[in-house]
């Protein structure tokens, strides 16, 4: 029973994760370094299940704890109507739409990324997206938002 509870914990965030994301029409870039600790946690989490469960609902935690957590590094990004957002306290995809947004600034870093710094709801969120993206970017958030001084190079 408890195995089973643990499992619902895993599945439903990652279910209204992948909800939540079918929205977005920018999504974060994907970096290197997050697809290697992605690898990493995976081999761990089978290692872990192998080495002390091994049943079937043991695999499937460790499959949906691993999903929970490929949603949370792969999912936020840029909606219609506002920003999903990873909260870091939880492994739910936050929804920002624009008119809670205070200010965002857009900085072109040397890895050919551009950095987003949100600041809504009294904190400050951090999104990395592709520099070919700048302007659909820049296009979108500037049409649904009263920011217009957004870009510094």
């Amino acid at each position: 029973m408890l195995k089973i509870i643990v499992l619902l914990i895993f599945i439903v965030p990652t279910i209204y994760n992948f909800i939540i994301h079918r929205n977005n029409v920018i999504n974060v870039k994907k970096k290197a370094v997050f697809g290697f600790i992605l690898a990493i946690f995976s081999l761990i989490a089978g290692g872990l299940c192998y080495r002390l469960d091994n049943t079937i609902l043991g695999y499937a935690i460790a499959i949906s704890a691993v999903l929970l957590v490929c949603t949370v590094m792969f999912f936020p990004g840029i909606r219609k109507d506002g920003f999903n957002i990873f909260l870091g306290s939880s492994p739910i995809l936050r929804f920002v739409s624009f008119d809670k947004v205070k200010s965002v600034d857009i900085k072109s870093s040397k890895n050919n990324d551009l950095e987003l710094t949100i600041k809504a709801h009294g904190d400050t969120y951090s999104q990395t997206y592709d520099l070919k993206d700048k302007d659909v970017i820049i296009k979108n958030i500037e049409s649904k938002t009263n920011i217009k001084q957004i870009f510094e190079q």
